[in-house]
């Protein structure tokens, strides 16, 4: 790891500090009640029913759910005129979602309204910076710097805005218009002329167009356009205020309706999301638009079917069996959610955007391949669509079909997909095939990109997971350190920092380590086990012993503790801490669970330590043999050195020259019962790995 790595990563846990996993709740703001009293009753009830919603959700809700519901609440305040209240309702959303770009846009609308301007620029520049292709967020900065007076500015975010989109007649007025302010009429008189070609209702333009002739002395040029001028104003197209629009509306459901029914102006999924967004909760939305859909098909019985006007029956219930089935998911009623996407497929088979939630619905219901045929399905009558192998991407990666996960990662990782997660994904699926450089290189690339804390600090962990594998567990050390700066909660990446640690012989840093872990999670028996066996690696197996037998009574259902505990007692360093006959006593109770070389090995240890050597030469040829079954030569050397030792008359703890014999008598007994626990498990042992 080199310095100017680990600086890079410190400053990203700095600079990011936004993106944390929780927001800080004590810095929203309280709602303030607007006047609803002029409101129609549909209204009042709609708005009471989104605030009530945000109340219901603020004390266990996710940071994005809470955010979703301020912001919803938000657009219906702009559709309504309460600026202030969408101020604080867009404000909330940001803090909770600072990735969130419409949080972003509507907060600079909603400052511009109210005459914000800094925090209208601060806003519309935090949208830019999380999504800088977006025209309409240019067009709307770069009218406010000229507003003012920043004109070379506002000429650059304007030219931005056209590079993006070249026939935007909006970007081309605006060049010309910075032009103008700039003193360039020549060029002002281009940029003007091409905005109206493109648009000319905008008949505003000419009285800009006058300005810059008369700017060049043409002044009979000037006239003719001053003759011409008008109100007609330059529009663009702004998905984001188009979806204000229809909340205007007394009758929401209505709305949708209306909605539905206009294909050429409202596509499928605006529809969808539109009545997710704002009937889910309103009592009989859905029911209005079942009845809706069986008005229609009641109609359609009366008209031709090869008729436009069946086509456009079936059409509208199309959407509104769509929209429905979106409000339900919003609802989470899986089951009528899937319902109703597949009445709108029985009348659309290749409608995309419902074959999409149909594979969403499967996957969330327990059934990927079913959903891994729907994505694919839709791959088939569009190969170029990115949320389709996303979804299939994802679904085959959740199988664990790293394979074909890889191929369609590698695709949307070269299509420029690959912030969302998708180059991490490609690297996790090279790990888990054991392909560590390709991992590596992968992982790596993942940091190049504006990674949040918490997926950064996955990937460190990851890479110190990959430096272990590959014996470098200096470097592993440093992962994880990095790591656990950019995210303190991750307790995996803190148990391998302990396990790193005492590969290494640092074991009171790794005790310390570990010690955290159990502090903050009680109930993990991989940092109790790990402290322990630290603990006996210092010398310290009394605390050692205290550690585990403290761990088995919180966790008393742990096999991986009592098998710990009947190995520390059978081979501790310490005499004092050895108890033969308890540690015999445990690793039977270990077997019970099922039988592993592991275990048999501890058995092993313990009837050495009971003083029933016969016995310990019995498992410990179990233990050998299972190991060459498996391959594992690297650990005969220890094995048939305890073996030799057992048929010596000596237990595994090279220092002990013998045992103490008086106690052989108490241990017939349990010679009896090691015998009955073997012989239920003999002929597995072996095969048991």
């Amino acid at each position: 790891m080199t310095a100017l790595r680990r600086a890079s990563a410190l400053a990203l846990a700095a600079v990011l500090t936004s993106q944390a996993i929780a927001a800080d709740r004590s810095a929203l703001a309280p709602l303030p009640e607007p006047a609803l009293t002029t409101m129609g009753e549909a209204t009042r009830e709609r708005l009471e029913l989104l605030r009530d919603r945000v109340e219901d959700l603020t004390p266990s809700a996710s940071d994005g759910e809470l955010a979703e519901a301020y912001g919803t609440l938000g657009t219906y305040y702009i559709a309504h005129h309460f600026n202030d209240a969408a101020e604080v309702a867009f404000g909330n959303a940001a803090l909770l979602a600072p990735d969130s770009f419409r949080w972003a846009y509507y907060l600079g609308f909603v400052y511009q309204m109210v005459g914000k301007l800094d925090l209208e620029r601060d806003a519309f520049e935090r949208a830019l910076a999380l999504r800088p292709e977006d025209v309409p967020a240019h067009l709307r900065l770069a009218e406010l710097l000229l507003a003012l007076g920043e004109n070379e500015e506002a000429y650059r975010r304007f030219k931005l805005a056209g590079e993006l989109s070249p026939a935007e007649a909006a970007a081309l007025g605006g060049l010309g218009r910075a032009a103008l302010a700039l003193d360039r009429p020549e060029e002002a008189v281009g940029h003007l002329e091409k905005a109206l070609e493109l648009q000319p209702g905008a008949t505003i333009v000419h009285y800009q167009l006058a300005l810059a002739y008369r700017g060049l002395g043409d002044m009979e040029a000037a006239r003719a356009h001053l003759e011409l001028r008008g109100d007609g104003e330059i529009s663009y197209a702004d998905p984001l205020m188009y979806a204000i629009e229809p909340l205007k509306k007394e009758d929401v459901v209505e709305a949708v309706l209306e909605m539905a029914a206009e294909p050429t102006e409202h596509d499928d999924r605006d529809v969808a999301l539109f009545a997710g967004a704002y009937l889910t909760g309103l009592p009989g939305a859905v029911g209005r638009i079942r009845d809706a859909v069986e008005a229609l098909a009641l109609e359609a019985e009366q008209q031709a079917p090869s008729s436009k006007q069946a086509a456009s029956n079936r059409l509208t219930r199309v959407r509104l069996h769509f929209a429905a089935a979106s409000i339900r998911l919003e609802e989470g009623d899986l089951g009528a959610a899937r319902s109703e996407v597949e009445a709108a497929l029985a009348l659309a088979p290749d409608m995309v955007p419902a074959m999409l939630m149909l594979g969403f619905v499967l996957e969330e219901t327990g059934d990927p391949e079913a959903a891994i045929e729907r994505y694919s399905a839709v791959l088939e009558l569009d190969p170029d669509s990115t949320r389709a192998l996303r979804s299939r991407a994802n679904a085959r990666f959740s199988l664990r079909r790293d394979r074909e996960a890889i191929a369609d990662l590698e695709r949307l990782c070269g299509l420029g997909h690959e912030r969302d997660g998708a180059r991490i994904r490609l690297a996790v699926a090279y790990h888990r095939l054991g392909e560590l450089e390709t991992a590596k290189a992968h992982y790596m690339r993942a940091l190049e990109l504006n990674l949040g804390p918490l997926d950064a600090a996955q990937v460190h962990h990851h890479l110190g997971i990959i430096e272990m594998r590959t014996g470098s567990a200096d470097r592993a050390i440093e992962e994880y350190r990095i790591a656990l700066e950019l995210q303190p909660q991750l307790v995996a990446a803190r148990l391998d920092l302990g396990e790193a640690l005492k590969r290494l012989g640092r074991y009171q840093e790794s005790a310390e380590v570990l010690r955290h872990v159990v502090d903050a999670d009680s109930a993990n028996v991989r940092a109790r086990q790990g402290q322990a066996e630290a603990l006996e690696s210092l010398g310290h197996s009394r605390e050692a012993r205290q550690r585990l037998e403290e761990g088995w009574q919180a966790i008393p259902e742990s096999v991986e503790l009592l098998h710990a505990l009947a190995r520390l007692l059978a081979s501790a360093a310490d005499p004092e801490v050895r108890d033969g006959e308890r540690a015999l006593d445990l690793a039977q109770r270990t077997l019970r669970a099922g039988s592993t070389p592991s275990r048999i090995e501890t058995l092993a240890m313990a009837s050495a330590e009971a003083g029933l050597f016969a016995d310990a030469v019995t498992f410990q040829r179990e233990v050998i043999q299972a190991m060459r079954w498996q391959g594992r030569v690297d650990v005969l050397p220890r094995l048939e050195a305890n073996l030799a030792r057992y048929k010596a008359g000596l237990t595994c703890c090279e220092s002990v020259p013998g045992q103490n014999r008086n106690r052989c008598q108490v241990r017939r007994f349990r010679r009896f019962s090691i015998k009955v626990v073997v012989d239920r498990v003999s002929g597995c042992h072996v095969r048991c790995g």
